[in-house]
């Protein structure tokens, strides 16, 4: 028999339950008036997008440390030649009227993280501090002991909305509504281990992202594996919690590697996505001439889609909406697949995604007027699925520690000129010059669930007989030297002339080897190392000025081969460079692959 319990001792027990709510909360960096963020809208289109935030030592929701989202981590703001007007715009991009004071040298405690502006000039009028002048987001010399700090009026701007940051998404998975969990903390992605996980976990985290109860909790990196820090460990959920991040975690516990990272597969909601689309004429179930079901001239018909343009993140798209996974292949000619008879008719064209629409429909396309030039019959476009796919991740610590500065002779650089790896201006000079080339090396990581494999097959790979070996793919990975304002003042690329297992996890063995004209590919737990000694791996610097610059290197920048995810294939530096050395530093795995200062966290 239940014991009944006095009004006080409930209230009581209430507060209780607050305080450990609140408790389990406030170690991630958030407090509830922080949950709410801005990002002001119709800038113009080369402004950072940033958001703001009020935190720190303080009282009132109005008044705190104010603290910058960008790039995916929080910074602060220095208090040198800070201003009532850059306080104003400060406010009113939080969505209040405008700032009542402004306080330096860290009133409301010391930040954490970069100081991402400093020296900010406002005339007041700005709708963002984005476009305020600075000594440019990121350049400080200031410490933290110099954070400002703003107290906003109480008075809101009428109709102001916010948008949430996100605590929690999924990575890596097939289909809407599965993948590996990973959580913000700090302003840095990482992942939950498995230990103590269970269903009544998932499903906190599936409602926390809006479908239904989990029906499936995965363990051993199942969904491939993260990068970055485990943040949670040992989790244990009461199953009403709003987020993952409110549940109880062993703080004290976290050893674990990311072969321990938990995923999720949500029930979702069926939303007819598949009775759109079919595949048509494959061997297999996973394969096949793509058919849409659209309306013409007042009743619907089944049709193909034009392949022009088509590669593979439209396949992605198709593969994710039939529920077949990931794509394997995109094809811009089906011949061989003849389809259905009655459906040879172009009914979608200048199909353009994203990759992570539910449905193709959903992708840019023509509207009534199509424009498809060769027509749909033997050039319909075409996919094959698979369950699996393989997620090349670069290691930027390697980048960082490898970075330097070597002058070369023309004279040795010749099969590098033949292969385009020197700036247009390696052309112009005599051959007894000198070629200044910023050097590093990469470790490329093949954390998904399948190998990866160049798209080419073997007989089309071409012999280059500088360097005696054979590319597999036109281009593997682009390295490019980016101004602050996201103009490119230098580049580099790196074709594959050899993908092979370098070195694997413990327990893997390697399966690719380019010696004797060996497979290529890299085996799931393993990585590829190009070594800086290598030719091409460099970028030509010999004509840039000396100053501060973002490095960026991107992986399969084409979309050549399909991976779980493309998100993680660029890695972003800052980069100081003073005409005799150069420092990388700050190194990280970006969340876009857009321009750095024009992408939105």
């Amino acid at each position: 028999m239940l014991k009944q319990r006095s009004l006080p001792h409930l209230l009581l027990t209430l507060l209780c339950l607050w305080a450990v709510c609140k408790a389990q909360f406030e170690p991630w960096g958030y407090h509830e008036a922080e949950q709410e963020h801005y990002t002001a809208p119709e800038l113009p289109p080369d402004t950072p997008k940033i958001q703001l935030r009020l935190a720190g030592e303080k009282r009132k929701h109005n008044e705190g440390r104010v603290e910058v989202f960008y790039d995916g981590e929080w910074g602060t703001i220095c208090d040198d030649d800070f201003t009532i007007h850059a306080a104003h715009v400060v406010c009113r991009q939080l969505g209040y009227v405008e700032a009542i004071s402004w306080s330096a040298a860290s009133k409301y405690g010391k930040g954490e993280g970069r100081i991402w502006f400093d020296n900010v000039h406002c005339t007041g009028k700005e709708k963002s501090l984005a476009q305020c002048s600075s000594n440019g987001i990121g350049v400080s010399d200031c410490k933290h002991t110099e954070d400002v700090g703003v107290v906003c009026s109480d008075k809101r701007i009428p109709g102001f909305k916010f948008i949430n940051h996100p605590l929690v998404r999924l990575k890596g998975g097939a289909i809407i509504g599965e993948g590996r969990v990973e959580v913000l903390k700090n302003g840095e992605w990482g992942t939950i281990c498995d230990d103590n996980w269970n269903l009544i976990s998932a499903t906190v985290v599936c409602r926390e992202l809006g479908f239904g109860s989990a029906k499936e909790f995965l363990t051993g990196g199942r969904l491939g594996q993260g990068m970055g820090p485990v943040h949670m460990n040992e989790v244990e959920c009461s199953g009403f919690e709003k987020s993952i991040t409110e549940c109880f975690f062993n703080k004290d516990s976290l050893g674990c590697s990311h072969e321990e990272d938990a995923g999720v597969r949500c029930n979702v909601p069926a939303m007819g996505f598949q009775e759109r689309l079919r595949l048509s004429g494959g061997r297999n179930p996973f394969e096949g001439r793509v058919e849409v079901l659209a309306e013409r001239n007042g009743s619907l018909v089944w049709g193909t889609v034009c392949s022009e343009g088509w590669g593979t993140m439209e396949a992605m798209v198709v593969c994710r909406q039939l529920g077949l996974g990931f794509a394997n292949h995109a094809f811009q000619e089906t011949w061989y697949w003849p389809g259905e008879v009655n459906a040879d008719r172009v009914v979608m064209s200048g199909v353009r995604c994203s990759g992570t629409e539910m449905s193709l429909s959903h992708c840019l396309h023509h509207g009534e007027h199509l424009d498809c030039p060769k027509g749909g019959a033997r050039f319909a476009a075409g996919v094959s699925c698979s369950e699996t796919a393989p997620d090349l991740v670069l290691n930027p610590q390697i980048v960082e520690h490898t970075t330097y500065l070597e002058d070369r002779p023309m004279l040795m650089l010749q099969c590098a000129y033949e292969e385009n790896c020197l700036a247009t201006t390696a052309s112009q000079v005599p051959a007894d010059s000198y070629r200044r080339l910023l050097r590093f090396s990469s470790q490329i990581h093949n954390n998904g669930q399948s190998d990866f494999r160049p798209k080419a097959s073997r007989e089309t790979w071409v012999w280059h007989d500088c360097h005696r070996h054979y590319h597999s793919m036109e281009v593997f990975t682009n390295y490019d030297l980016l101004s602050l304002n996201g103009t490119k003042v230098a580049e580099g690329h790196k074709a594959s002339f050899c993908l092979e297992d370098s070195e694997c996890d413990e327990g893997i063995e390697k399966r690719y080897e380019c010696a004797n004209f060996g497979e290529q590919g890299i085996t799931v737990g393993c990585w590829d190392t190009y070594r800086h000694d290598i030719d091409c791996q460099w970028v030509d610097i010999t004509d840039v000025k000396p100053g501060d610059y973002i490095f960026q290197v991107v992986i399969n920048p084409n979309y050549e081969v399909a991976e779980s995810d493309y998100t993680n294939n660029v890695v972003k530096c800052r980069c100081r460079y003073d005409g005799h050395r150069i420092w990388m530093y700050s190194c990280h795995i970006g969340e876009t692959l857009c321009n750095i200062l024009t992408c939105h966290p």
